[in-house]
């Protein structure tokens, strides 16, 4: 097989980013041509059927002498010729079985040995013993300060053998992995060590999700996302520990963190009603189920500002009624922002709700069609409609300050 030149990656290398990646491509398809041509033109040690029996014993030595890389080679290649008997097919069997697993205690114990483990991944040997020898590789790369090298080979092992018996000690390797890429600062262009931890625990949350450590890589990775200001992934990641790790210790700061993203995420209270009255049932649910817990204190001023955010949006919306003279909305707005106003103890925001009733006419709730909690937000476009006509003709241009500080659509 030729390998691709540079020139066939091109078109995919329309950036700085893309064209090192296409670079790094050519180079590991090289190697990996030039590794094969190696194989197919080393000199066999066995080439044919009369020869096996003497290749046998002579494996056999070298495996009692601890020569397993030249036992192995002698064995792999007497069992390759044809023409073998079955006993001599069975007997080479047993034979690359016992060498390879010496084989691999022997790398095991070497600092250097990580890249000949994996190398046994890729031979024609039992599942268990490639996965073992992958096991082993992945741990020693990661012993040597290479996480991402750690990866990329226990994924290799998943894709080879799907649910191999070795999962356990993989996914372990993999949040470890994972969380020392996402706490390294390097960075250099296009390129830095946090993106790579993200790639590894998404690959651990994805694959391995009943790791025991998985709540770890959960709670990082919407700390991440957090950072980056993609917030309904960091929402995503943090109700996902809850769902698969609800007894994790990290469970009460993720369900504490969840309706404070919303917050954050949220850029005007008048048109998203429905998130910020989620955040409350989820901000009044944790008061109820934490109390006395450390983070009490930031949940409540959570609390406090999803309540303040709610009568804001309601004083917009009876501010908006009373102009296209529905006194009844009006009025029933402004009477829920002033209660929702009073459980936090903004005086400031009550007197102002306060002052808009006292100019309010009195309506009889009687003569008036009653209103849905949330009526008005189920048809933001109306406002939005509203003000933006109004501005474009600036008939009245008392409606900025009657709005107080409120953002516009």
């Amino acid at each position: 097989m030729i390998a691709p030149t540079l020139q066939t990656l091109a078109p995919f290398a329309s950036s700085s980013r893309a064209q090192l990646r296409a670079l790094a491509l050519f180079i590991a398809l090289f190697c990996c041509a030039c590794s094969s041509m190696a194989e197919t033109f080393r000199p066999r040690l066995v080439s044919d059927a009369d020869e096996a029996p003497a290749a046998i014993e002579r494996a056999e030595r070298e495996l009692a002498e601890g020569k397993t890389e030249l036992a192995l080679r002698r064995a792999r290649d007497a069992r390759a010729v044809r023409g073998l008997g079955t006993a001599e097919r069975d007997r080479l069997d047993v034979l690359i079985e016992r060498i390879a697993a010496a084989r691999i205690e022997e790398l095991s114990t070497q600092r250097d040995g990580a890249d000949a483990l994996a190398a046994l991944v890729e031979e024609k040997l039992p599942k268990q013993l490639c996965v073992a020898a992958g096991l082993r590789a992945a741990q020693l790369h990661l012993d040597a300060g290479k996480p991402f090298k750690a990866y990329r080979l226990l994924s290799k092992l998943e894709e080879k053998f799907p649910r191999h018996h070795g999962r356990a000690q993989a996914g372990a390797i993999l949040v470890e992995a994972g969380l020392r890429l996402a706490d390294d600062p390097w960075s250099f262009l296009f390129f830095n060590t946090r993106d790579d931890g993200v790639e590894v625990l998404e690959y651990l949350v994805l694959t391995y999700p009943g790791e025991r450590r998985c709540d770890e890589a959960f709670a990082k990775l919407a700390s991440i996302y957090e950072s980056r200001r993609q917030y309904g992934l960091a929402i995503q990641r943090h109700e996902e520990l809850l769902f698969s790790h609800g007894d994790s210790p990290l469970a009460a700061a993720s369900e504490a963190r969840i309706p404070h993203l919303r917050l954050l995420w949220l850029e005007s209270p008048e048109f998203d009603r429905t998130e910020l009255n989620r955040a409350r049932r989820e901000l009044e649910a944790w008061l109820s189920r934490h109390p006395g817990d450390p983070s009490e204190s930031e949940v409540r001023i959570d609390y406090a500002d999803c309540l303040q955010r709610l009568a804001r949006s309601d004083l917009g919306i009876a501010r908006y009624y009373r102009r296209i003279d529905r006194p009844y909305g009006a009025r029933y707005h402004a009477d829920r922002a002033l209660r929702v106003a009073l459980e936090t103890g903004d005086e400031r925001l009550a007197r102002e709700i306060r002052a808009l009733l006292a100019n309010l006419p009195y309506v009889d709730p009687d003569q008036a069609a009653p209103l849905d909690d949330d009526a008005f937000a189920a048809d933001s476009t109306l406002l939005r409609a509203t003000l933006q006509e109004q501005s474009a003709k600036q008939a009245e241009p008392a409606v900025q300050p009657a709005l107080d500080g409120d953002q516009q659509p």
